[in-house]
Order: structure tokens, then C-alpha cells, then sequence
């Protein structure tokens, strides 16, 4: 088979779903050009009672506490497998309950909102996440956290580009304080972010 058609189905296949690289504390300069710092999520979610409104606004629901971000697609193995990590390390109590936590859908360019529920919002799915999952549009913009009003960035560009499954967790002012690209789950990635959170 022509290699060219090779790398276009694995790149269609696989999008964000591969990544070497690891967990990382980000430095206050990081962003300094605005684009990571002061923002926020304001996105419709699945709708379910946990994910609290049909608009979920990230900051506003943190209460003032940090929030580890999940970038997901309804395809991605790691994805699954850290949503199930995420979950198991909350009935252990390795990550307090009270914690906040959403699933952003990454690529709803490609992906059904219907696929993302059946794989993270139905509470008989293996994935199922019992934290508010997030289904921001294509086109949606991030939020300025300091002014309140939506800016013309896209989502994703204003999150660092995160590929799937990416971790992040942003502090009570909307900056991007740590990222983890690691593929699959790792203890030592939670134990990161449980002492980040805390």
C-alpha cells in the first residue's frame, strides 16, 4: 500500500492519541504571551445531573480550587484507561472526592457528542466518568478569566494544544499551573496531581 495512504489513515485513526511526552510543572513566564494564563471553559456538557447545568463554566464551579482537566475522545485506549485510573484513585481516596474534575471532549470536529456519551456519560459504560463531562463546539472560544467575556481564541489553542489523552490541571485564576501528555496511566502521575491539587 502506498505509504502516503498509510500515514493518512493512522493520522485519522490516531489523532492526539500518541504522545512521548510526560508530566510537567509549567513556569509563571510559560504564557507570559497571555495565552495560557487567565483563561477558562464556558461549554455545554452532556446534560446528566452530575455535570450540574447543560453550560458548565469551569471557574465558576471550582470554588475557588484548583480543577484537573481530562482532554478526551470517545476512541482514545488512554483516555479510557485514565478515566478508569481518575475513578479508582477517588474510591481509594489517593484523590480526595471533593476534588474538581471534568472530561473536555477534544475533537468535535470528528467525533459525535453522541459517541462522547456513550463512552463517558452512560453509567453503564466501562469509561463512564461520574465527573462533568464538557462538549464545547468546534468553533468555541476560551473565556477571559479577569474580564469575564469570551476572547477569539480557540479552546485549544488557548489550552496548549493538548493531544489525547492530555491532563492539565488550572488554578482558581485560570492559568495553566501542570500538563501531563502521558499516554498511559502512571501512579506517579497521580500522586503528581494529587499533590498538585492539594
Amino acid at each position: 500500500m502506498n505509504k502516503r495512504i498509510v500515514a493518512l489513515l493512522v493520522s485519522l485513526l490516531l489523532p492526539g492519541c500518541v504522545s512521548t511526552e510526560s508530566e510537567q510543572m509549567l513556569a509563571d513566564s510559560e504564557g507570559s504571551g497571555g495565552e495560557l494564563q487567565g483563561i477558562n471553559i464556558v461549554a455545554e456538557t452532556l446534560g446528566r445531573e452530575i455535570d450540574r447545568n447543560e453550560t458548565y463554566d469551569l471557574l465558576l464551579e471550582s470554588g475557588n480550587n484548583s480543577t484537573l482537566i481530562l482532554w478526551a475522545a470517545a476512541g482514545c485506549h488512554g483516555c479510557h484507561q485514565w478515566t478508569q485510573m481518575i475513578r479508582e484513585c477517588i474510591d481509594n481516596g489517593t484523590i480526595s472526592e471533593e476534588s474538581n474534575i471534568v472530561t473536555v471532549h477534544r475533537y468535535p470536529s470528528f467525533e459525535k457528542r453522541s459517541a462522547v456519551n456513550t463512552t463517558y456519560g452512560n453509567s453503564s459504560s466501562e469509561y463512564y466518568s461520574p465527573w462533568p463531562v464538557l462538549v464545547p463546539g468546534e468553533d468555541d472560544t476560551a473565556w477571559d478569566a479577569t474580564s469575564g467575556e469570551r476572547s477569539d481564541i480557540p479552546i485549544t489553542e488557548a489550552f496548549n494544544n493538548p493531544v489525547t489523552p492530555t491532563l492539565q490541571i488550572i488554578d482558581e485564576g485560570g492559568n495553566l499551573i501542570w500538563q501531563s501528555r502521558t499516554y498511559y496511566p502512571d501512579y506517579s502521575v497521580v500522586e503528581e496531581i494529587a499533590g498538585v491539587m492539594s
